[in-house]
């Protein structure tokens, strides 16, 4: 099983992905407005997404223990991917002398319209990774040995070992 963070990154990419083509009207607008493909707004919420649950779900084998952990992960992943599509978004769309009021009205649009759907995105996100970073840890019947009877059997050996032959006595 690859590690948490990089699960989580997959996971929140396809789900952040999945969000922003429910709002992807709102997102070519700008786009078209700004003067940018519109492919690079409709896929930069997942990226901000991977980036963020990679960063946030460092360590997450020791430190998330229940599903609501997780999912608490994944709202703090959505916020940081609104408030930072908000700044890519301003930074395209408007000019330098009315950063700071553009920032605030495109937190105000892009919330109401795309709000809804990263968060739904965000929940679920955090709720598979929590289930998946929560499972114990399974074990191969290959690498275990198991009882068949009650006389213990050694398990088969990994492929590609080498079994050596019991040498005869001399």
């Amino acid at each position: 099983m690859p590690p948490p963070s990089i699960l989580a990154g997959l996971i929140f990419g396809v789900c952040g992905l999945f969000a922003a083509g429910t709002i992807e009207f709102l997102l070519r607008s700008f786009a078209e407005d700004a003067g940018i493909n519109r492919w690079i707004f409709a896929a930069v919420p997942g990226l901000f997404a991977m980036l963020y649950a990679i960063l946030v779900y460092q360590d997450a084998k020791k430190k998330v223990r229940r599903i609501t952990e997780s999912i608490s992960r994944g709202i703090l992943i959505a916020l940081l991917s609104w408030l930072s599509v908000s700044a890519l978004i301003t930074w395209a769309w408007c000019g330098d002398g009315e950063a700071m009021r553009c920032f605030s009205e495109t937190l105000l649009v892009s919330g109401i319209v795309g709000g809804g759907p990263m968060l739904v995105a965000a929940i679920f996100a955090g709720w598979i990774s929590g289930l998946l970073i929560t499972q114990p840890e399974r074990k191969s019947p290959a690498r275990q040995s198991r009882i068949d009877g009650g006389a213990e059997v050694p398990a088969a050996p990994a492929i590609g070992a080498e079994q050596r032959l019991p040498t005869p006595p001399r």
